[in-house]
């Protein structure tokens, strides 16, 4: 890939493709703009509001955040950008509503608590789901078309049962504003731990960090931890907590507009507060260093999904897993780099072989887990064509994928075979 057309790409974590490359394809969400089937959600709670009917949908996005709420099966989604996408060039903008997606009859509702956190995008989030909240730290906005952004080190909780925001007062010696850090919860010390990121407010300079902070969800307490041998500096990574360990993947230094990403793995072994490199062993080719991927736990590994790799190929939809001891595992593929493209934002019908039966390829995304039901949902994100509104669900155990909500802008259009889709790889 011409370093024209990666810098532009990773900027916004988006470029834009050409809708030939989809045409005549059609995905697991080609239905019509009818019902949606109810999911296996588990019985709501009393406190569950009852589903209406409503044509309201969140205008797609990326760089939001997420939870799913593990009574109701509900997943809620805040901010975000949701600039539009021009000439291939992203012009961010920056949103400050709160959306729940109700399994039981797939609707969305936008909500409207009294107090919330102002418009941004880029946050770390994670599910405190003893507490059956969303934690929400840090992120950036700005509200002039080019200039400085305001970096945020604020810590904001949303109660999933009744959808309201309560702006939370930490104590102790806690972490510098920053975007692009990852947050994950330990529910085996009641705690969160937040990791990296970038503090800089040039949005053409990135200032990636690698300190790591606890906080204590009982008495909501900060503190440093993780002081010897952490890994590289790096934001855009993803983390997830398995086996009394935090696992850091991937992600980008201070060269993240273009790479190359960090292929590399880390462990944060959280009782005894030392870090280790995970030494990556199996198919390290498929994974590569990738940028804005998520990570989710499961009985014997990790689930690895999506993302924006440093090669010709770019947004990603495949799913991996790495185990314990390190060994990556491609479990499907996704679109696979057919004719590479001839620059910036000029791509031939044959630049990707299609996989039907996976998402559009995206990163930048929302992905929220569900362990109760034995899955994660993955909503909007940056694609080839512009940002997305759609909702998926991986199944954590047999990984396939089914649409839950089809998007009708910002994808390619003859992926999903949907008339009425607004394309931007035209």
């Amino acid at each position: 890939m011409r370093i024209a057309q990666k810098f532009l790409l990773v900027l916004s974590l988006s470029g834009c493709g050409n809708s030939a490359v989809e045409a005549g394809r059609v995905s697991a969400d080609a239905a019509s703009d009818g019902p949606l089937p109810t999911l296996d959600a588990a019985a709501p709670a009393a406190d569950v509001p009852a589903c209406e009917a409503t044509v309201d949908q969140p205008p797609p996005r990326g760089d939001a955040a997420g939870a799913v709420d593990p009574i109701s099966g509900a997943f809620f989604l805040f901010g975000g950008d949701v600039g539009p996408v021009v000439s291939c060039a992203a012009r961010p903008a920056f949103d400050d509503a709160t959306w729940r997606f109700d399994p039981r009859c797939n609707v969305w509702t936008r909500l409207a608590p009294a107090t919330h956190p102002s418009a941004r995008s880029r946050t770390a989030y994670a599910l405190d789901a003893r507490r059956r909240r969303l934690l929400l730290f840090g992120g950036r906005s700005r509200t002039a078309a080019s200039g400085a952004y305001t970096v945020y080190r604020e810590l904001w909780s949303l109660d999933l049962a009744s959808g309201s925001w309560e702006l939370l007062n930490p104590v102790g010696d806690a972490p510098v504003a920053r975007a692009n850090a990852t947050l994950v919860v330990d529910a085996a010390s009641d705690s969160a731990v937040l990791f990296g990121g970038n503090n800089s407010t040039d949005g053409a300079r990135f200032t990636p960090r690698n300190d790591t902070w606890r906080l204590d969800l009982a008495t909501l307490t900060w503190t440093r931890i993780g002081l010897a041998g952490p890994p590289p500096a790096r934001q855009f990574h993803a983390a997830a907590v398995r086996d009394g360990a935090m696992v850091v993947l991937g992600g980008g230094d201070a060269n993240a507009f273009v790479g190359p990403f960090l292929p590399d793995a880390w462990r944060l072994d959280l009782a005894a507060d030392r870090w280790s490199r995970l030494p990556l062993t199996g198919d390290t080719a498929a994974l590569a260093g990738r940028i804005s991927h998520a990570l989710a736990t499961r009985a014997d590994d990790l689930v690895i999904v999506g993302g924006h790799d440093d090669g010709t190929l770019g947004n990603r939809n495949d799913v991996l897993s790495v185990d314990a001891a390190g060994a990556v595992t491609q479990r499907s593929a996704g679109d696979t780099l057919g004719t590479p493209g001839n620059g910036f934002c000029d791509f031939p019908a044959d630049f990707a072989t299609i996989d039907d039966a996976s998402p559009e390829r995206r990163s930048a995304f929302v992905m929220a887990e569900d362990q109760p039901r034995h899955r994660v949902i993955v909503y909007g994100g940056k694609t080839d064509c512009g940002t997305a509104s759609d909702v998926w669900s991986l199944d954590l155990r047999t990984l396939a994928w089914t649409s839950l909500r089809s998007s009708t802008d910002g994808l390619a259009c003859g992926r999903t075979g949907r008339e009425n889709c607004h394309s931007l790889c035209l």
